[in-house]
């Protein structure tokens, strides 16, 4: 859960060449070791087959209801029903395996899982993986067998693994809820949205739900079952801060911004745009600003005595206007950015516990639960957490340490990190959680993967020392020692990233609230 302070003061795309698995179905025939590599200027013979892709080399043989082709890789066969045309003695593609990838003729027609490309271009398969810095689509021929694909990830604009979920799989309290007379009620893949948020706003928050989805599936796609079916995931935003305070069953004056039912799958959140204060700065600000437009124009229409200082005048109640406005700018901007920071942790909550990697069933430390969540708040994922990075500079500046992993490791997720005894050392939990995935991620990203894999399998048995022997089993270092380096990690981090004046108004905010 997030907590809540305020105060009012094209082509053009990498194709990385696989090894071609083509499997010994149908008429297909395998790919076999070429006794002798193709070079370039040997490659005449182009197919262009009827899924769109073309396939480049010297075509060796076209008997049997099939044609034969030889390239980099080997030599591969295609059923004469797959191939569109045959060119001979030209040159079409120009990739050094010879293989040009086939694209999905229209968005409503091509199969899952998608890559999206920025240039509007669609790509499909039947398997999708990712590798370093490329995804892999992996395509069936028809007939038997399949080549892989590769999209450089600078080149992907989403990728979408599950065609949009059917409403039987929601939660049927969610069900229900979809049922009543809210104001919107949307469908935006893999989630479903009731909101009584003005559309206004509602707009940014399906923006931000989408593009964190969709980023989300990037960074974590090795994570992913894409064999699992299709999940459905709901979303409930109020438009007012005592509505979801009602629904919560929380008292008044809560600083919950937002949380996750991990037994029922979905998220409720609110507008922090509607909480009283903010309301009534900006009321207030929209009232002087209208007074005060109202006073420029008497002054400019004045022409009796001493109309001579009409302008001075006008223009230092326009200096305060500018300031007022400018103010409640600000703070309607943190308001819509503190929401949407909320929708990514709490969607984080969501999508980790849909893995498995966050649970409310198995033990599950507050570092990584929270942590990961903190981690992905951010826009994009992995960046700087600003709020805990200040927090984190101010345990330095006052001297203190940092809270040892051995205690920050044993503390359980769900209630466990805001039910210690010092508000400051709750901060504190959120901050360090954060700032030690951030560290791991970094540091040790594969070693911190193959953890999260193994996490995923635990059953009821688990329980923090397990955690902590299971990180450091994959780490490769005992915790004093990680105590240390993630230490070293957040004082870098704090170096390169020094306060502005924006962070500054942040910290006194929370301070002060």
């Amino acid at each position: 859960m997030t907590a809540l302070k305020i105060k009012i003061y094209p082509i053009v795309f990498l194709l990385c060449f696989l090894p071609l698995a083509i499997s010994c179905k149908g008429k297909t025939a395998p790919l076999k070791k070429a006794p002798e590599k193709v070079a370039a200027t040997d490659a005449k013979d182009t197919l262009i087959l009827k899924n769109g892709s073309m396939i480049q080399g010297v075509i060796v043989d076209e008997s049997a209801g099939r044609v034969t082709i030889r390239i980099k890789g080997g030599e591969i066969g295609f059923p004469t029903n797959d191939v569109a045309e045959v060119r001979r003695g030209e040159t079409l593609v120009k990739t050094a395996d010879g293989i040009q990838p086939a694209y999905a003729p229209s968005e409503k027609e091509a199969p899952y899982p998608r890559i999206y490309l920025k240039d509007g271009r669609i790509a499909s398969g039947n398997k999708i993986s990712a590798d370093g810095g490329t995804f892999y689509l992996k395509q069936a021929v028809d007939g038997g067998g399949s080549i892989s694909f590769g999209f450089a990830a600078d080149k992907v604009e989403k990728i979408e693994l599950w065609p949009p979920p059917p409403d039987d799989l929601l939660d049927k309290d969610f069900k229900e809820l979809r049922s009543l007379n809210f104001k919107y009620s949307l469908k935006e893949p893999p989630y479903y949205i009731i909101s009584t948020v003005d559309s206004s706003d509602l707009v940014f928050y399906l923006k931000t739900l989408r593009n964190f989805c969709a980023e989300f599936s990037m960074k974590f796609l090795d994570l992913i079952d894409t064999e699992k079916p299709a999940p459905a995931l709901g979303v409930l935003i109020f438009g007012s801060y005592d509505d979801f305070l009602k629904f919560a069953g929380l008292p008044k004056g809560t600083n919950m911004a937002g949380f996750y039912m991990p037994d029922k799958k979905f998220l409720v959140l609110y507008n922090v745009k509607e909480v009283d204060m903010i309301r009534f700065f900006i009321g207030r600000a929209e009232y002087f600003e209208k007074k005060i437009g109202d006073a420029k124009t008497k002054a400019e229409l004045y022409v009796g005595g001493a109309s001579s200082g009409k302008w001075a005048f006008y223009d230092a109640v326009e200096k305060v206007q500018l300031k007022i406005e400018a103010d409640r700018i600000r703070v309607e901007s943190w308001a819509r950015e503190r929401t949407m920071e909320t929708i990514r942790h709490e969607g984080g909550h969501q999508l980790f516990d849909l893995l498995g990697i966050d649970s409310g069933s198995v033990y599950r430390g507050a570092w990584l639960s929270e942590g990961l969540a903190e981690y992905v708040s951010t826009d994009p994922i992995g960046g700087i957490n600003k709020e805990r990075l200040t927090s984190l500079k101010e345990e330095f500046q006052a001297g203190h340490s940092l809270m040892p992993l051995q205690y920050l490791l044993s503390i359980k997720n769900g209630a466990g990190i805001r039910k210690l005894q010092d508000p400051s050392y709750t901060l504190l939990g959120y901050a360090q959680s954060w700032g030690l995935v951030h560290f791991l991620m970094d540091e040790y990203p594969a070693e911190f993967r193959s953890y999260l894999r193994e996490l995923m399998k635990t059953g009821k048995d688990y329980d923090a020392p397990k955690d902590i022997a299971l990180l450091e089993k994959h780490i490769g270092k005992p915790l004093r020692e990680l105590d240390e380096e993630q230490e070293k990690h957040i004082r870098k981090l704090i170096a390169e990233n020094p306060e502005n004046e924006e962070e500054e108004i942040l910290r006194l905010t929370r301070k002060s609230s």
